[in-house]
Protein backbone atom coordinates (compact mmCIF):
# COMPACT_ATOMS: atom_id res chain seq x y z
CA UNK A 1 0.00 0.00 0.00
CA UNK A 2 1.25 3.45 -0.82
CA UNK A 3 1.99 5.20 2.45
CA UNK A 4 -0.82 7.37 3.72
CA UNK A 5 1.54 9.48 5.78
CA UNK A 6 4.83 9.62 3.88
CA UNK A 7 3.74 12.50 1.67
CA UNK A 8 4.35 16.13 2.51
CA UNK A 9 1.60 17.76 4.51
CA UNK A 10 -1.50 17.75 2.35
CA UNK A 11 -4.63 19.00 4.06
CA UNK A 12 -7.81 20.18 2.42
CA UNK A 13 -9.07 23.26 4.23
CA UNK A 14 -12.83 23.32 3.93
CA UNK A 15 -14.29 26.78 3.49
CA UNK A 16 -17.06 27.77 5.88
CA UNK A 17 -18.41 30.51 8.07
CA UNK A 18 -18.13 29.62 11.74
CA UNK A 19 -21.49 30.04 13.46
CA UNK A 20 -21.83 29.02 17.07
CA UNK A 21 -25.09 27.17 17.63
CA UNK A 22 -26.41 26.33 21.07
CA UNK A 23 -28.50 23.25 21.71
CA UNK A 24 -30.46 21.61 24.49
CA UNK A 25 -28.14 19.81 26.86
CA UNK A 26 -28.87 17.43 29.68
CA UNK A 27 -26.13 17.24 32.27
CA UNK A 28 -25.32 17.47 35.93
CA UNK A 29 -26.22 21.17 36.04
CA UNK A 30 -30.00 21.26 35.50
CA UNK A 31 -30.17 25.05 35.87
CA UNK A 32 -28.10 25.78 32.75
CA UNK A 33 -28.05 24.54 29.17
CA UNK A 34 -24.57 26.01 28.70
CA UNK A 35 -22.07 23.13 28.64
CA UNK A 36 -19.30 25.50 29.75
CA UNK A 37 -15.80 26.09 28.45
CA UNK A 38 -12.88 23.71 28.09
CA UNK A 39 -10.65 23.65 31.19
CA UNK A 40 -6.92 23.20 30.83
CA UNK A 41 -5.28 20.45 32.88
CA UNK A 42 -1.69 21.56 33.36
CA UNK A 43 1.10 18.99 33.58
CA UNK A 44 4.79 19.04 34.36
CA UNK A 45 7.18 18.37 31.48
CA UNK A 46 7.93 14.83 32.69
CA UNK A 47 4.20 14.13 33.12
CA UNK A 48 3.53 15.15 29.53
CA UNK A 49 6.35 12.83 28.47
CA UNK A 50 4.79 9.95 30.43
CA UNK A 51 1.44 10.64 28.75
CA UNK A 52 3.09 10.73 25.32
CA UNK A 53 4.77 7.41 26.11
CA UNK A 54 1.41 5.96 27.16
CA UNK A 55 0.00 7.02 23.79
CA UNK A 56 2.92 5.35 22.03
CA UNK A 57 2.17 2.18 24.02
CA UNK A 58 -1.49 2.48 22.98
CA UNK A 59 -0.66 2.62 19.26
CA UNK A 60 1.89 -0.20 19.52
CA UNK A 61 -0.62 -2.40 21.34
CA UNK A 62 -3.58 -1.56 19.11
CA UNK A 63 -1.94 -2.10 15.71
CA UNK A 64 -1.38 -5.88 15.88
CA UNK A 65 -4.75 -6.45 17.57
CA UNK A 66 -6.47 -4.66 14.72
CA UNK A 67 -4.29 -6.30 12.07
CA UNK A 68 -5.19 -9.84 13.10
CA UNK A 69 -8.92 -9.15 13.29
CA UNK A 70 -11.39 -9.31 10.44
CA UNK A 71 -12.23 -5.93 8.98
CA UNK A 72 -15.84 -6.42 10.12
CA UNK A 73 -14.91 -7.26 13.75
CA UNK A 74 -15.57 -4.68 16.46
CA UNK A 75 -12.46 -3.96 18.53
CA UNK A 76 -12.08 -1.77 21.60
CA UNK A 77 -9.40 -1.41 24.25
CA UNK A 78 -8.76 1.13 26.98
CA UNK A 79 -5.00 1.81 26.87
CA UNK A 80 -5.39 3.99 29.96
CA UNK A 81 -6.86 1.08 31.91
CA UNK A 82 -4.20 -1.33 30.67
CA UNK A 83 -1.28 1.00 31.34
CA UNK A 84 -2.70 1.89 34.77
CA UNK A 85 -2.85 -1.77 35.81
CA UNK A 86 0.64 -2.45 34.43
CA UNK A 87 2.06 0.66 36.11
CA UNK A 88 0.75 -0.65 39.41
CA UNK A 89 2.46 -3.96 38.59
CA UNK A 90 5.68 -2.08 37.78
CA UNK A 91 5.85 -0.96 41.42
CA UNK A 92 6.38 -4.58 42.44
CA UNK A 93 8.98 -5.46 39.80
CA UNK A 94 12.75 -5.35 40.15
CA UNK A 95 15.86 -5.62 38.00
CA UNK A 96 15.33 -7.16 34.53
CA UNK A 97 11.60 -7.61 35.07
CA UNK A 98 11.21 -3.92 35.97
CA UNK A 99 13.10 -2.89 32.83
CA UNK A 100 11.04 -5.22 30.64
CA UNK A 101 7.69 -3.89 31.86
CA UNK A 102 8.90 -0.28 31.69
CA UNK A 103 10.14 -0.86 28.13
CA UNK A 104 6.85 -2.50 27.10
CA UNK A 105 5.02 0.57 28.42
CA UNK A 106 7.43 2.74 26.39
CA UNK A 107 8.51 4.49 29.59
CA UNK A 108 12.28 4.03 29.27
CA UNK A 109 14.13 6.75 31.15
CA UNK A 110 11.24 7.57 33.47
CA UNK A 111 11.57 6.90 37.20
CA UNK A 112 8.91 5.02 39.11
CA UNK A 113 8.08 8.21 41.03
CA UNK A 114 7.55 10.13 37.78
CA UNK A 115 5.29 7.38 36.45
CA UNK A 116 3.32 7.11 39.68
CA UNK A 117 2.84 10.84 40.12
CA UNK A 118 1.59 11.15 36.52
CA UNK A 119 -1.12 8.54 37.03
CA UNK A 120 -2.12 10.16 40.32
CA UNK A 121 -2.32 13.52 38.51
CA UNK A 122 -4.56 12.02 35.82
CA UNK A 123 -6.84 10.36 38.35
CA UNK A 124 -7.06 13.54 40.40
CA UNK A 125 -7.65 16.00 37.56
CA UNK A 126 -9.42 14.08 34.78
CA UNK A 127 -12.31 12.85 36.92
CA UNK A 128 -13.79 16.23 37.96
CA UNK A 129 -12.74 18.37 34.98
CA UNK A 130 -16.16 18.39 33.24
CA UNK A 131 -19.35 18.34 35.30
CA UNK A 132 -21.27 17.34 32.15
CA UNK A 133 -19.23 14.13 31.86
CA UNK A 134 -19.04 11.22 34.29
CA UNK A 135 -15.48 9.91 34.45
CA UNK A 136 -14.63 7.35 37.13
CA UNK A 137 -11.36 5.50 37.75
CA UNK A 138 -10.91 2.77 40.35
CA UNK A 139 -7.92 0.61 41.28
CA UNK A 140 -7.61 -2.32 43.63
CA UNK A 141 -5.07 -4.87 44.84
CA UNK A 142 -6.27 -8.27 46.04
CA UNK A 143 -3.84 -10.29 48.18
CA UNK A 144 -4.27 -14.04 48.49
CA UNK A 145 -4.02 -15.38 52.04
CA UNK A 146 -0.92 -17.49 51.33
CA UNK A 147 1.12 -14.54 50.05
CA UNK A 148 3.42 -12.75 52.47
CA UNK A 149 3.21 -9.31 50.91
CA UNK A 150 5.58 -6.42 51.56
CA UNK A 151 3.66 -3.49 53.01
CA UNK A 152 5.63 -0.74 51.18
CA UNK A 153 4.22 -2.12 47.91
CA UNK A 154 0.64 -1.91 49.21
CA UNK A 155 1.29 1.54 50.65
CA UNK A 156 2.59 2.82 47.30
CA UNK A 157 -0.52 1.58 45.46
CA UNK A 158 -2.76 3.25 48.03
CA UNK A 159 -0.79 6.50 47.80
CA UNK A 160 -0.26 6.82 44.06
CA UNK A 161 -3.19 4.88 42.60
CA UNK A 162 -5.77 5.37 45.38
CA UNK A 163 -6.08 1.59 45.30
CA UNK A 164 -8.35 -0.39 47.57
CA UNK A 165 -6.50 -3.23 49.34
CA UNK A 166 -8.59 -6.39 49.62
CA UNK A 167 -7.96 -9.94 50.83
CA UNK A 168 -8.92 -12.92 48.68
CA UNK A 169 -9.03 -16.68 49.18
CA UNK A 170 -8.51 -18.48 45.87
CA UNK A 171 -10.13 -21.63 47.28
CA UNK A 172 -13.36 -19.81 48.13
CA UNK A 173 -16.02 -20.79 45.55
CA UNK A 174 -17.41 -17.26 45.84
CA UNK A 175 -14.09 -15.52 45.15
CA UNK A 176 -14.66 -15.08 41.40
CA UNK A 177 -18.10 -13.59 42.02
CA UNK A 178 -16.66 -11.22 44.63
CA UNK A 179 -14.03 -9.87 42.24
CA UNK A 180 -16.48 -9.69 39.33
CA UNK A 181 -18.91 -7.89 41.62
CA UNK A 182 -16.30 -5.23 42.43
CA UNK A 183 -15.59 -4.68 38.74
CA UNK A 184 -19.30 -4.56 37.90
CA UNK A 185 -19.91 -1.96 40.60
CA UNK A 186 -17.06 0.25 39.40
CA UNK A 187 -18.19 0.02 35.76
CA UNK A 188 -21.91 0.52 36.45
CA UNK A 189 -22.63 -3.11 35.50
CA UNK A 190 -21.10 -2.76 32.05
CA UNK A 191 -18.30 -5.27 32.76
CA UNK A 192 -19.89 -8.15 34.65
CA UNK A 193 -18.09 -11.36 33.68
CA UNK A 194 -14.42 -10.44 33.78
CA UNK A 195 -13.08 -13.56 35.49
CA UNK A 196 -14.19 -17.11 34.79
CA UNK A 197 -11.83 -18.74 37.28
CA UNK A 198 -8.88 -18.12 39.58
CA UNK A 199 -5.55 -19.87 39.27
CA UNK A 200 -5.02 -22.31 42.19
CA UNK A 201 -1.59 -20.69 42.69
CA UNK A 202 -3.06 -17.18 42.75
CA UNK A 203 -1.03 -14.74 44.80
CA UNK A 204 -2.42 -11.33 43.82
CA UNK A 205 -4.78 -9.49 41.49
CA UNK A 206 -4.13 -5.93 40.35
CA UNK A 207 -7.25 -4.38 38.83
CA UNK A 208 -8.11 -1.13 37.11
CA UNK A 209 -11.66 -0.13 36.15
CA UNK A 210 -12.69 2.90 34.10
CA UNK A 211 -16.20 4.22 33.48
CA UNK A 212 -17.16 7.06 31.13
CA UNK A 213 -20.54 8.62 30.39
CA UNK A 214 -20.48 11.73 28.25
CA UNK A 215 -23.31 13.65 26.65
CA UNK A 216 -22.56 15.17 23.28
CA UNK A 217 -22.04 18.92 23.35
CA UNK A 218 -24.27 18.99 20.28
CA UNK A 219 -26.73 16.15 20.56
CA UNK A 220 -28.19 14.34 17.59
CA UNK A 221 -31.94 14.68 17.12
CA UNK A 222 -33.56 11.24 17.23
CA UNK A 223 -36.13 12.42 14.66
CA UNK A 224 -33.30 12.70 12.13
CA UNK A 225 -32.10 9.13 12.68
CA UNK A 226 -33.09 6.58 10.04
CA UNK A 227 -32.05 3.19 8.68
CA UNK A 228 -29.36 3.45 6.03
CA UNK A 229 -26.64 1.33 4.45
CA UNK A 230 -23.36 0.67 6.26
CA UNK A 231 -20.82 -1.04 4.02
CA UNK A 232 -19.02 -3.75 5.97
CA UNK A 233 -17.22 -4.19 2.66
CA UNK A 234 -18.05 -2.66 -0.76
CA UNK A 235 -20.22 -5.61 -1.74
CA UNK A 236 -21.91 -6.30 1.60
CA UNK A 237 -23.99 -3.36 2.84
CA UNK A 238 -26.01 -3.72 6.01
CA UNK A 239 -28.95 -1.58 7.03
CA UNK A 240 -28.33 0.08 10.40
CA UNK A 241 -29.68 3.12 12.30
CA UNK A 242 -27.74 6.21 11.23
CA UNK A 243 -27.66 9.47 13.20
CA UNK A 244 -27.42 12.89 11.57
CA UNK A 245 -26.04 16.19 12.84
CA UNK A 246 -25.39 19.56 11.18
CA UNK A 247 -22.97 21.46 13.38
CA UNK A 248 -19.70 23.37 13.57
CA UNK A 249 -17.03 20.74 14.23
CA UNK A 250 -13.28 20.45 13.90
CA UNK A 251 -12.47 18.45 10.76
CA UNK A 252 -9.62 17.94 8.29
CA UNK A 253 -9.14 15.95 5.11
CA UNK A 254 -5.60 14.60 4.86
CA UNK A 255 -4.47 12.40 2.00
CA UNK A 256 -6.96 9.50 1.99
CA UNK A 257 -8.50 10.29 5.38
CA UNK A 258 -11.20 12.46 6.89
CA UNK A 259 -10.65 13.20 10.57
CA UNK A 260 -13.32 14.84 12.71
CA UNK A 261 -13.61 15.65 16.39
CA UNK A 262 -16.96 15.43 18.19
CA UNK A 263 -16.98 17.06 21.65
CA UNK A 264 -18.70 15.95 24.83
CA UNK A 265 -19.86 18.38 27.51
CA UNK A 266 -17.60 21.42 27.74
CA UNK A 267 -15.05 19.92 25.36
CA UNK A 268 -12.44 18.35 27.62
CA UNK A 269 -13.52 14.95 26.33
CA UNK A 270 -14.03 14.35 22.61
CA UNK A 271 -14.45 11.50 20.16
CA UNK A 272 -12.05 11.66 17.22
CA UNK A 273 -13.30 9.69 14.21
CA UNK A 274 -11.00 8.75 11.32
CA UNK A 275 -12.74 7.55 8.18
CA UNK A 276 -10.55 6.39 5.27
CA UNK A 277 -11.49 6.68 1.62
CA UNK A 278 -12.99 3.60 -0.01
CA UNK A 279 -9.64 2.35 -1.35
CA UNK A 280 -8.05 2.23 2.12
CA UNK A 281 -8.92 0.02 5.10
CA UNK A 282 -9.05 1.04 8.73
CA UNK A 283 -6.35 -1.54 9.52
CA UNK A 284 -4.01 0.06 6.98
CA UNK A 285 -4.57 3.45 8.60
CA UNK A 286 -3.81 2.07 12.06
CA UNK A 287 -0.70 0.28 10.81
CA UNK A 288 1.02 3.56 9.91
CA UNK A 289 -0.26 5.60 12.83
CA UNK A 290 2.44 6.95 15.17
CA UNK A 291 2.43 9.43 18.07
CA UNK A 292 3.94 12.12 15.81
CA UNK A 293 1.24 11.62 13.18
CA UNK A 294 -1.40 11.70 15.92
CA UNK A 295 0.03 14.99 17.23
CA UNK A 296 0.00 16.41 13.71
CA UNK A 297 -3.70 15.54 13.39
CA UNK A 298 -4.54 17.09 16.75
CA UNK A 299 -2.65 20.29 15.92
CA UNK A 300 -4.46 20.60 12.59
CA UNK A 301 -7.88 20.02 14.14
CA UNK A 302 -7.37 22.96 16.51
CA UNK A 303 -7.38 25.44 13.61
CA UNK A 304 -9.97 23.79 11.38
CA UNK A 305 -13.57 24.33 12.46
CA UNK A 306 -16.14 23.94 9.71
CA UNK A 307 -19.83 23.52 9.16
CA UNK A 308 -20.21 19.73 9.05
CA UNK A 309 -23.03 17.41 8.11
CA UNK A 310 -22.17 14.35 10.17
CA UNK A 311 -23.66 10.90 9.62
CA UNK A 312 -22.65 8.13 11.97
CA UNK A 313 -24.17 4.86 13.15
CA UNK A 314 -25.32 4.04 16.62
CA UNK A 315 -23.11 1.28 17.98
CA UNK A 316 -23.00 -0.89 21.06
CA UNK A 317 -20.73 -3.84 21.76
CA UNK A 318 -18.39 -5.57 24.19
CA UNK A 319 -14.84 -6.76 23.60
CA UNK A 320 -12.68 -9.11 25.66
CA UNK A 321 -9.08 -10.19 25.22
CA UNK A 322 -6.23 -11.96 26.96
CA UNK A 323 -3.28 -9.58 26.46
CA UNK A 324 -0.48 -12.03 27.30
CA UNK A 325 0.78 -12.50 23.73
CA UNK A 326 0.39 -8.80 22.93
CA UNK A 327 2.48 -7.77 25.94
CA UNK A 328 5.07 -10.47 25.32
CA UNK A 329 5.51 -9.12 21.79
CA UNK A 330 6.15 -5.67 23.30
CA UNK A 331 9.01 -7.03 25.41
CA UNK A 332 7.40 -8.22 28.66
CA UNK A 333 8.10 -11.94 28.24
CA UNK A 334 10.19 -12.34 31.39
CA UNK A 335 7.29 -11.18 33.57
CA UNK A 336 5.29 -14.23 32.42
CA UNK A 337 8.01 -16.74 33.31
CA UNK A 338 9.48 -18.31 36.41
CA UNK A 339 12.41 -15.93 36.05
CA UNK A 340 10.22 -12.92 36.84
CA UNK A 341 11.45 -10.71 39.68
CA UNK A 342 8.62 -9.29 41.77
CA UNK A 343 10.65 -9.10 44.98
CA UNK A 344 9.21 -5.66 45.73
CA UNK A 345 5.88 -7.42 46.26
CA UNK A 346 7.09 -10.47 48.16
CA UNK A 347 10.14 -12.67 48.70
CA UNK A 348 8.06 -15.58 47.45
CA UNK A 349 8.48 -16.46 43.78
CA UNK A 350 5.90 -14.66 41.63
CA UNK A 351 5.04 -14.31 37.95
CA UNK A 352 2.20 -12.88 35.86
CA UNK A 353 -0.13 -15.62 34.65
CA UNK A 354 -2.72 -13.52 32.77
CA UNK A 355 -3.49 -9.95 31.82
CA UNK A 356 -7.19 -9.79 30.97
CA UNK A 357 -8.93 -6.82 29.40
CA UNK A 358 -12.60 -6.21 28.71
CA UNK A 359 -14.42 -3.17 27.36
CA UNK A 360 -17.91 -1.91 26.57
CA UNK A 361 -19.18 1.02 24.52
CA UNK A 362 -22.56 2.38 23.49
CA UNK A 363 -22.87 5.47 21.33
CA UNK A 364 -26.26 6.95 20.45
CA UNK A 365 -27.96 10.30 19.87
CA UNK A 366 -27.34 11.50 23.43
CA UNK A 367 -23.69 10.59 23.83
CA UNK A 368 -21.36 7.76 24.72
CA UNK A 369 -21.22 5.35 27.63
CA UNK A 370 -18.05 3.29 27.89
CA UNK A 371 -16.29 1.14 30.44
CA UNK A 372 -13.20 -1.04 30.67
CA UNK A 373 -11.38 -3.18 33.18
CA UNK A 374 -7.93 -4.73 33.28
CA UNK A 375 -6.87 -7.55 35.59
CA UNK A 376 -3.24 -8.51 36.14
CA UNK A 377 -3.22 -11.98 37.70
CA UNK A 378 -0.02 -12.78 39.60
CA UNK A 379 0.66 -16.34 40.77
CA UNK A 380 3.18 -18.14 42.90
CA UNK A 381 5.87 -19.89 40.89
CA UNK A 382 6.73 -23.51 41.54
CA UNK A 383 9.73 -23.94 43.81
CA UNK A 384 12.89 -24.94 41.98
CA UNK A 385 13.70 -28.61 42.62
CA UNK A 386 16.49 -28.94 45.13
CA UNK A 387 18.87 -31.81 45.88
CA UNK A 388 17.21 -34.78 47.57
CA UNK A 389 17.86 -35.21 51.30
CA UNK A 390 17.39 -38.79 52.51
CA UNK A 391 16.22 -39.43 56.07
CA UNK A 392 16.41 -43.14 57.09
CA UNK A 393 14.97 -44.03 60.49
CA UNK A 394 16.77 -47.39 60.78
CA UNK A 395 17.86 -47.19 64.41
CA UNK A 396 16.38 -45.85 67.66
CA UNK A 397 14.99 -42.28 67.46
CA UNK A 398 12.94 -39.90 69.54
CA UNK A 399 9.85 -37.98 68.49
CA UNK A 400 7.66 -35.09 69.59
CA UNK A 401 4.06 -34.16 68.78
CA UNK A 402 3.30 -30.49 69.26
CA UNK A 403 0.87 -27.66 68.51
CA UNK A 404 2.97 -25.52 66.21
CA UNK A 405 1.47 -22.05 66.68
CA UNK A 406 1.90 -22.08 70.47
CA UNK A 407 4.85 -24.45 70.61
CA UNK A 408 3.06 -26.71 73.07
CA UNK A 409 4.50 -30.23 73.14
CA UNK A 410 1.62 -32.64 73.49
CA UNK A 411 3.45 -35.97 73.13
CA UNK A 412 7.09 -37.02 73.11
CA UNK A 413 8.81 -40.39 73.05
CA UNK A 414 11.42 -42.69 71.63
CA UNK A 415 11.26 -45.64 69.28
CA UNK A 416 13.85 -48.19 70.30
CA UNK A 417 12.30 -51.31 68.75
CA UNK A 418 9.37 -50.79 66.42
CA UNK A 419 8.69 -54.56 66.38
CA UNK A 420 7.50 -54.60 69.98
CA UNK A 421 3.76 -53.93 70.44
Amino acid sequence: MKSLFAKKLSVTFLSSTVILISCDKSGSNPESDDPGELKNITTEVYQKEVIDSANRFAFNLFKPILAEAKESENIMISPFSISSALSMTLNGAANETFEAIRKALRLEGKTIDQINSTYLKLMTDMVPVDKQVVMEIANSVWVEKKLVVKQPFISDLKKWYIAEARDIDATDPKAVDIVNGWIAQKTHDKITDMLDKLDPDLAMLLINAVYFNGKWRYQFDKKDSRNEAFYVNPSSPKTVPMMHLAENLKVIKKNSLTIAEIPYGQGNYTMVVVIPDENVTASEVAEELTPSIWKEWMDLLVVNTHKVELTMPRFKYKYKRNLNDDLISLGMEIAFTGNADFTKISDQGLMISRVLHQSFIETNEEGTEAAAATVVEIVLTSANPSSVVKVTLDHPFIYFIRESTTGTIIFMGRVGDPAID
